[in-house]
């Protein structure tokens, strides 16, 4: 549904949760988000409304979730700090693991630091290009973060 004046949500796909009234409520919502998969699919979902113009930036009728202080994370693989994780440079497949699972925290880090930047310059007297190029930046480290998250799952 195109979104007129921020009056009408854009519509969301069954499961998956309530419409986005913005773009600025898109971004806080992805970055909020526990649930890795939903994560990405949100970002692509909300980039894909973006770009056929059916979000705002911002909600006129309601206010805008603000930014969460912290992204959302799963509870498990539990977090640890990096002197407790294997070696990348352990070579074989244990090493293949260790790189893929570092660069997958790293594209899952970009997405939301995108997804944030978003959220919170939505409301700001910016350019569109700004929102499109920085769409299009969250949208592609969702798309490296979701390939190299399937290759982890193929290495078990």
């Amino acid at each position: 549904m195109r979104q007129s004046g921020g009056t009408q949500p854009a519509d969301g796909p069954e499961g998956d949760g309530p419409a986005f009234l913005s773009l600025a409520d898109a971004a806080s919502r992805i970055v909020a988000s526990r649930d890795l998969d939903r994560k990405t699919a949100m970002a692509h979902r909300a980039a894909g409304l973006w770009f056929r113009r059916s979000l705002s930036r911002t909600h006129t009728s309601r206010p805008d979730r603000d930014m969460p202080e912290r992204p959302g994370r799963p509870d498990k693989p539990e977090l640890r700090a990096p002197r407790d994780m294997p070696h990348r440079s352990a070579g074989g497949r244990r090493g293949r693991i260790a790189l893929l699972h570092s660069l997958a925290h790293i594209e899952l880090n970009a997405v939301d630091l995108t997804w944030d930047l978003i959220g919170r310059f939505a409301g700001e007297d910016l350019p569109r290009s700004f929102f499109d190029d920085w769409v299009k930046v969250g949208l592609e480290e969702g798309k490296h973060f979701g390939l190299l998250q399937r290759r982890l799952v193929d290495y078990g």
